[in-house]
């Protein structure tokens, strides 16, 4: 780590540490995961009491900015506030970037014995649902590339566009899954996919072409790559019910996602 964000940790965990209503301390991001570079914010998590965490959800003050603790130029200290009660969530029911979130994150300072090992287990991949996960993310794939052919058909770019980014993501997703690594939403999503034991040979270079020019040819070889690498268990008449389940009628079982309001 280097000098400046190992004195800004310092000054920042001095800071909540002078705080009794602050639980306990954990340093994420970058930082945390690895990937940093020397521009690199300093990411917290700062653990609070389960009131003091709803009341904060309750009236949007859930975030921290501060330039003042950090200690080198354009640099700036960025946290969350969190609490017990949400990391129990995560470990129970979140989604996979709300796991990574917590993956390598060390805490900094601690008022809870149960703080530690409630974050290891917060950080896991849900391997209970990784058959589920892997026959869902297969039938997105099957969508998506259905979808680019109509794109290239009709000569829609944003539609291209969309359905070569929305295919990458889920052929990526699905060697992650095989993997049992956590999709750390999009902005890691190259790094963890790099990182994959088992992947396809060339699947980032397959990536990077797609992604500069998603020619017809381009698409095939990266769909080729993704469906030759492990069993697939869903069946081309099946897929369709399973993308709409997920894509198009999920507003049943739940709030229907931003994108789609």
């Amino acid at each position: 780590m280097l000098p400046h964000h190992a004195e800004t940790i310092r000054r920042t965990t001095e800071h909540f540490a002078a705080d009794p209503a602050v639980v306990g301390l954990l340093l994420g991001g970058s930082l945390a995961h690895g990937f940093a570079n020397a521009d690199s914010d300093v990411d917290v998590m700062i653990v609070v009491s389960d009131e003091d965490h709803r009341e904060r959800t309750r009236t949007g003050r859930t975030c921290f900015f501060s330039r003042e603790l950090c200690t080198y130029a354009a640099g700036y200290v960025d946290g969350k506030y969190t609490s017990l009660a949400f990391l129990e969530q995560v470990r129970d029911k979140g989604s996979e970037p709300a796991r990574f979130a917590f993956k390598d994150a060390q805490v900094l300072f601690s008022r809870s014995p149960t703080l530690a090992p409630l974050l290891a287990e917060a950080a896991r991949y849900p391997t209970a649902d990784k058959a589920s996960r892997l026959w869902r993310f297969q039938a997105q794939f099957e969508a998506w590339f259905w979808f680019t052919g109509e794109a290239l058909k009709r000569q829609n770019l944003p539609l291209l566009r969309t359905a070569v980014s929305k295919l990458t993501l889920f052929g990526g997703r699905i060697v992650l899954a095989h993997n049992e690594l956590l999709y750390p939403f999009h902005k890691w999503f190259l790094r963890v996919l790099e990182s994959a034991p088992e992947k396809p040979a060339g699947l980032l270079a397959q990536i990077e072409r797609l992604a500069a020019d998603p020619t017809a040819a381009a698409i095939e070889e990266f769909a080729r790559s993704i469906r030759e690498f492990r069993p697939w268990e869903i069946s081309h008449a099946t897929w369709p019910a399973q993308f709409m389940e997920d894509s198009e009628v999920n507003w049943l079982r739940q709030p229907a996602p931003v994108d789609d309001l």
